[in-house]
C-alpha cells in the first residue's frame, strides 16, 4: 500500500470557511485537491515531501476530513472549488496549477472553469468526469456499510478496490490485515458526504471547454474509477496522458515515486 511520510514543516491553518488549509514550502505554487475518503496528508504527504521546500504547496481538507469541521449540508463541487482557491489566496498564491486526485480531479476542473484567471494548469490523477458502472456499484456498497457502521468491512472493501490485483497478490495475510486496520483508523468522519458528492459528479462538458496545459494519469488496474473513465476525462481536458498499466487507484511507494518524477517532467513547466 501507499507509504506516506509526514513532514514536520507542514503548517495548518483554518480558512474563513472553517476548513483546514495545509501548506508548506516557498516558491511557485502547487494546489492540491484530495480524493473522497482521503485528506491532504493521507493523499499527498509523500508528494509534499518531494516538492518542498522548492515550491509553495497548498491543500484544503474537505468538510469532515482531518482538521476540517463536518457539514450538515450536501457538498457541492462549486463550493469546494471556491474554497480551494480561497485557500490559495490565504497562502499568498496568485496563479497556480491544481493537482486533483480522484474526486479531487473534478474539484480541480471546476476550479479551472470558475477561476480561469487563477488556475494555470491541471494535473489529474485517476480522475472521473462522471460515475461509471463500477464506481456506482462500489459507492452503493460503501454507503451501505458506512450507514450500518461496519467500519471493518468498509475498510476491507476500500483496501480491495483501491489496490491493484498485483499489489493484493503480493500481500501476506498479516500485511492485508494491517492495511485494513490502517485504512479503518484513517477513515474520515465526513467520508459519506464525499461519497454522496462523487455520485453527483458530472463535469464532462465543463472539462471539454477548458484550454490550458494539462496532464492526466490513468491507472490501468484501477477498480474504483475505471481506466476508461479516467481516459474519457483526459480526452475532454486535452494535454498529455500517462498510463501506469499495473497501478491501482492508490499507488504503491514505487508508483508514487514515478508519479512524482513524471509530474516534475511535465513539459509545460511554466504551468507547474
Amino acid at each position: 500500500m501507499l507509504s506516506v511520510r509526514i513532514m514536520t514543516s507542514i503548517k495548518y491553518d483554518e480558512s474563513p470557511r472553517g476548513l483546514e488549509v495545509v501548506s508548506a514550502g516557498h516558491g511557485p505554487g502547487l494546489v492540491l485537491a484530495h480524493g473522497a475518503g482521503g485528506g491532504v496528508r493521507a493523499n499527498f504527504g509523500g508528494l509534499m515531501d518531494a516538492f518542498v521546500p522548492g515550491r509553495r504547496v497548498v491543500g484544503l481538507n474537505y468538510p469532515g476530513t482531518e482538521g476540517s469541521r463536518r457539514t450538515t449540508e450536501p457538498l457541492q463541487l462549486d463550493d469546494l472549488a471556491d474554497a480551494l482557491v480561497a485557500a490559495a489566496d490565504q497562502a499568498g498564491l496568485q496563479r497556480f496549477p491544481v493537482l486533483g486526485l480522484s474526486l479531487g480531479s473534478a474539484v480541480a476542473v471546476t476550479a479551472a472553469v470558475r477561476h480561469p484567471e487563477r488556475v494555470s494548469g491541471l494535473v489529474l490523477t485517476v480522475g472521473l468526469d462522471r460515475l461509471d458502472a463500477q464506481s456506482s456499484a462500489v459507492t452503493e456498497v460503501w454507503r451501505a456499510l458506512h450507514q450500518a457502521c461496519d467500519r471493518a468491512a468498509l475498510a476491507a472493501l476500500l483496501v480491495d478496490v483501491a489496490s491493484s490485483p498485483t499489489t493484493l497478490a503480493a500481500l501476506s495475510a498479516a500485511q492485508l490485515q494491517e492495511a485494513i486496520r490502517l485504512t479503518q483508523e484513517a477513515y474520515p468522519v465526513g467520508a459519506l458526504e464525499h461519497v454522496d458528492l462523487v455520485r453527483r459528479v458530472d463535469i464532462h462538458e465543463q472539462a471539454a471547454r477548458l484550454d490550458l496545459p494539462a496532464i492526466s494519469f490513468v491507472a490501468g488496474q484501477d477498480r474504483l474509477v475505471l481506466p476508461s473513465t479516467s481516459r474519457r476525462l483526459a480526452r475532454a481536458v486535452g494535454g498529455e496522458v500517462v498510463e501506469y498499466v499495473d497501478a491501482g487507484h492508490i499507488f504503491t511507494a514505487d508508483e508514487q515515486a514515478r508519479w512524482i518524477a513524471d509530474i516534475r517532467g511535465f513539459r509545460t513547466e511554466a504551468a507547474l
